[in-house]
């Protein structure tokens, strides 16, 4: 089994983009073109601010993910990076299937944001992965994953 959110993972960055300009057109705009007085001006954009700090703290708080997944060869694959910009470089883990030992599904963030805790066997004790955002998964995602990794540790 594959998943892969390479298409949520593009119009995600689409969709801040998108945000960027809108927020630097409407105040260039205004600026430029508004027949208003200086004070509502000054409340035109202190209220797009806002707006715009609103949706970008969101999107940091969910900690969007692309995230990959096979469960194909001898390992399972887990690949995945931030979409936050400036964020660092791509991701991955590779877990024997032998040695896969077991996995916590966190929920966070009023109950939005989702992460995957891995757990692996090694020679010298349990091994516990960082957690892995999967707030970018669809719903049906998200249940092939916990079907995949609960499969791998009934063998």
């Amino acid at each position: 089994m594959i998943i892969d959110t390479k298409e949520e993972a593009a119009t995600m960055m689409k969709t801040k983009t998108f945000a960027v300009i809108a927020f630097s057109v409407l105040i260039v705009v205004t600026a430029v073109f508004a027949p208003f007085g200086q004070i509502l001006k000054s409340i035109i954009y202190g209220t797009l601010s806002v707006a715009f700090l609103i949706f970008y703290w969101f999107q940091y708080q969910m900690h969007y993910t692309y995230f990959y997944f096979s469960d194909n060869g001898k390992n399972l694959v887990f690949r995945f990076y931030s979409l936050r910009f400036f964020s660092g470089k791509p991701k991955s883990i590779e877990i024997p299937r032998s040695g896969f030992l077991k996995y916590d599904i966190v929920t966070g963030f009023f109950d939005k944001k989702d992460s995957l805790i891995l757990y692996q066997k090694t020679d010298k004790g349990v091994a516990k992965y960082p957690p892995i955002s999967l707030t970018l998964l669809k719903k049906k995602q998200k249940t092939e994953l916990k079907r995949a990794l609960f499969a791998k540790l009934n063998h």
